[in-house]
């Protein structure tokens, strides 16, 4: 029963009374029922001090000890969320298809060369994120097939060259979505034109993912992670240049104070559409071997066994190895072979293909 509410009724009835007796009765009376009240039901000092101790406690140890760290960039996450493999999605990078869309929230992104001097990219993306727009998409090539197929990530494209289109479906248990099989899940923007002008979302990726029956699909363990240094414990190099040529250049710069890499290409600072600047917490250039297959100068990449490469974190440049079976993820190591640890965040693979471009990636 509310205690306000019975003293406001035993108060009434006391003023209705002016002997000293009888007030002093209803006072004796009013006590009484307090602390019985108090007592039946339990709402002691005592008691009331531990409840709002309760409320107080903090739960923040009890939140960090029940995450997991997320094998694609090494952040915490729920429990469950920690392998599920990404979504791969091939994005162009022709002048014509600037700005970009998404690009900025991959979580991994390779920028490798195909034919005519350009290069194109394939993003990793995080299958529980919510990105509205990613693109321009564009066709496949056979060694994003490999790199897609090493973290078991479902395969968005446009098509792609013959030998990819060839390798495709002789790759085991690979989730493949063309946009030419899978139109309903990409769209055309009408105020660009094609090729450049096709995209997807999350959400569409989410929806043809379960329609394929791949949302329990893990990615395998590849890469551990530390911390990020704090700003006493960056280094200083603040810049690397990879000079794939002309519009194609690039170029990361290292901001000691937030202690990520800004990129910009063709000298140019790197924006998504809606103005989101392209940052990245590890940078890691690789030199691998390539072929031309076809007339049309289509390249053949070499993404297995092992190669140079460099990797920048925190602001420091660290000469390392790349290292990769087939059909497994891209590895890191040491030149003592010891494990590379990456900082928890995207990461930006840059792959070069002859010695004066690696020689510049510094």
């Amino acid at each position: 029963m509310d205690i306000k509410l019975k003293l406001d009724t035993f108060l009434k009835t006391a003023k209705r009374f002016r002997t000293p007796i009888v007030s002093g009765a209803a006072f004796v009376l009013i006590i009484s029922l307090i602390l019985g009240v108090l007592v039946i039901s339990g709402k002691t000092r005592k008691d009331q001090q531990v409840a709002v101790a309760a409320e107080e406690a903090p739960v923040s140890s009890v939140v960090a000890d029940t995450h997991d760290v997320r094998r694609l960039d090494g952040l915490l996450v729920e429990p469950g969320m920690d392998a599920l493999a990404p979504y791969g999605v091939m994005i162009e990078n022709h002048p014509d298809a600037r700005p970009l869309s998404g690009l900025s929230q991959a979580r991994v992104v390779v920028e490798a060369p195909v034919e005519g001097g350009i290069t194109r990219f394939i993003a990793f993306f995080d299958p529980g994120a919510s990105i509205s727009k990613i693109g321009p998409v564009r066709s496949a090539r056979p060694y994003y097939v490999e790199w897609a197929d090493g973290w078991n990530a479902p395969y968005f494209h446009v098509g792609g060259s013959p030998e990819a289109l060839a390798l495709i479906p002789s790759v085991s248990d690979f989730t493949d979505v063309n946009q030419f099989a899978y139109g309903k899940y990409f769209w055309r923007d009408h105020n660009r034109y094609a090729p450049h002008n096709v995209y997807t979302s999350s959400e569409l990726m989410a929806s043809v993912v379960e329609k394929k029956g791949a949302t329990s699909t893990t990615m395998p363990i590849a890469w551990h992670f530390q911390d990020a240094a704090t700003t006493t414990g960056r280094g200083d190099v603040n810049h690397v240049s990879i000079l794939y040529g002309g519009s194609f250049n690039v170029a990361w710069n290292y901001d000691q104070e937030l202690g990520v890499y800004d990129r910009s290409q063709s000298g140019r600072l790197q924006k998504d559409a809606d103005g989101t600047q392209v940052e990245a917490e590890n940078i890691i250039v690789i030199k691998t071997d390539a072929e031309v297959v076809d007339s049309y100068g289509r390249l053949h990449l070499r993404t297995t066994g092992s190669g140079e490469a460099i990797a920048y974190r925190d602001g420091s440049r660290f000469v390392i190895r790349w290292t990769r079976s087939p059909w497994e993820p891209m590895r890191f190591e040491t030149t003592s072979g010891a494990e590379y640890l990456l900082s928890r965040g995207r990461t930006w693979v840059e792959v070069t293909t002859d010695d004066a471009i690696f020689s510049q990636a510094k």
